[in-house]
Order: C-alpha cells, then sequence, then structure tokens
C-alpha cells in the first residue's frame, strides 16, 4: 500500500504531534530515508519515542520500517507527488498518474480488510437465499444496481427500487427466506439504518458492505463486508474511490457465489446472453 496515501487519509485523527511527524513526510519525504531516528525527531520537533507512535498509528512496527514503506512507496510512483491532490491547469499524464496510484492502493487496502470468512458465508447466506434485496442511497445505489444486475443475470431473485417506502413494504411482504444487503461507505445513511431496523424486527439477516466497522449499520448487520474510503481528500477522488472499493468488494462476492455454484451461474449467463444478443439482431 502506498504510505503516503495512507498518512494523508489518516491526518484528521491525528494529534498535533503527529501532524508534525506527517507534514514532515508529506513535504519531504524522500530526506526521511536518509535520516536516524535522532534526526528525524530534531526536524520534526518532536522524540523518538513519538516517531514510533506515529509509525504504529498507521500499521507500522516502527521508524525503521516507516523508512522501508516511504521508499517502497516513492519507487511505485510516477511522480514523487502522485499522493497529492489534482492541482489547477495539472497535466493529463499527471491526473492519470494520481488516480492510478490510489486506485492500486484502493484494491490493496481492501484487500486487507475484507475478511474471506466474511465473503464466504454471505455467498452462503444468499445461495440459500429466496429473495435478495438490495438497497443503497447516492453513489451506493450505483453498487447496489450492480448487484441487482449480476445476480439476476444467473437466476437470483433480487429486489431493488430507489423508493424508500416500496422498498420498505415489499421487505415486509417477502421476509420469508429474505436477505437485505445494505450499501453505505459511512455506514450512517439514514436510510439504511431505517431499513436494517426493520429487517431485524422480521429476522432478516443484514449484509452490510460498509468502509466503517463499527458504525451503526455494521452493527445492526449479521455479516459486514468492509471495502475501503479515501474520505479525507478535498477533491472528491475520494467518491470515486468509495465507489470503485465498493464495486470491487462485489466482484469478489460475485464471483466467490459464482465459484460455488459454477455450473447454474454459467447457464444463466449464457441464457441471458443468447436473449440479449437476439434482441440486438
Amino acid at each position: 500500500m502506498n504510505t503516503f496515501l495512507i498518512i494523508r487519509q489518516q491526518y484528521p485523527s491525528f494529534s498535533p504531534v503527529e501532524k508534525k511527524i506527517a507534514n514532515y513526510i508529506l513535504d519531504k519525504g524522500d530526506e526521511v530515508l536518509t535520516l536516524s531516528v535522532q534526526e528525524m525527531s530534531k526536524r520534526t520537533q518532536t522524540s523518538p519515542a513519538a516517531l514510533v507512535r506515529f509509525s504504529r498509528a498507521i500499521g507500522l512496527d516502527g521508524f525503521a520500517q516507516l523508512k522501508q514503506k516511504l521508499s517502497a512507496s516513492l519507487a511505485s510512483m510516477d511522480h514523487p507527488d502522485d499522493f497529492e491532490e489534482v492541482q489547477q491547469n495539472e497535466e493529463v499524464a499527471s491526473i492519470k498518474s494520481k488516480i492510478r496510484t490510489r486506485m492500486s492502493n484502493m484494491i490493496e487496502q481492501t484487500n486487507d480488510v475484507l475478511n474471506d470468512e466474511s465473503v464466504e458465508k454471505a455467498a452462503a447466506m444468499l445461495d440459500h437465499a429466496s429473495m435478495i434485496f438490495v438497497y443503497g442511497v447516492g453513489a451506493s445505489s450505483l453498487v447496489a444496481q450492480d448487484i441487482f444486475q449480476k445476480f439476476t443475470r444467473i437466476g437470483k431473485n433480487v429486489f431493488f427500487s430507489q423508493d424508500l417506502h416500496q422498498f420498505s413494504s415489499s421487505l415486509v411482504a417477502f421476509k420469508r427466506n429474505a436477505v437485505f444487503i445494505a450499501i453505505s461507505n459511512s455506514g450512517k445513511t439514514k436510510e439504511l439504518i431505517t431499513l436494517a431496523t426493520i429487517a431485524e424486527k422480521f429476522d432478516i439477516p443484514v449484509i452490510a458492505l460498509t468502509s466503517k466497522d463499527k458504525s451503526p449499520l455494521a452493527m445492526a448487520s449479521e455479516i459486514v463486508l468492509n471495502s475501503t474510503s479515501g474520505d479525507t481528500f478535498v477533491m472528491r477522488t475520494a467518491a470515486t474511490m468509495s465507489l470503485m472499493a465498493q464495486l470491487y468488494v462485489v466482484d469478489i462476492l460475485f464471483y466467490s457465489y459464482l465459484s460455488n455454484n459454477y455450473n447454474e451461474s454459467i447457464a444463466g449467463i449464457q441464457a441471458t446472453r443468447d436473449i440479449i444478443k437476439n434482441l440486438e439482431e
């Protein structure tokens, strides 16, 4: 994972001392590679112990590993400022490089936080479900549509509607052997919390797709599929990255299900492909 992006993402949660260290790394990352822990503490007006705590705050063992990760991150980037926001009048090549770096980092982070056992349990739950309900608001509604499209093509009954009243009434009407997939990057979307509460009342298991595993939605769900969020970026590249992370998780869930129901799923895909082909002729 790109350590510079991780620091950027976690920056708002840092203490004042940690922000001093983060600022120096983001401004002079290449210089950090040549400094000892004592030299770095002097440059940042902190202490060796603070550098160790900072390293651990971003998931590393200590300052030595921090330097190793910074070196690897710099080597993987086409430009040293790939972790920075898009600037005014920036060249297309530079923008492409920044987005590529973010997308690569998003995939690596999602792989780290997405629990394999949770995916397996979710796939098994969908396999036994007679009806799959899926709901998302805003960009998450695009993810809900993707789930609807994918699973209907392989023969599953999937209900998707952005009308909250219609969705909630259908959730209750077709509750028998149903599963509810709730999609919210923040895990705090009011509509999703309301629907999850309804589902719980009628014993409908909830699968949450969210980047916040301690959020109200996650706490109300039987299974949590973690994605990642870059919600600290100002220029809203975070919205794109969050959406891509959610779609990536959906792909993993879908292909896990398909792998466990291979022959039936392939037959369903082929049948819908033939129908679409006939319609286009």
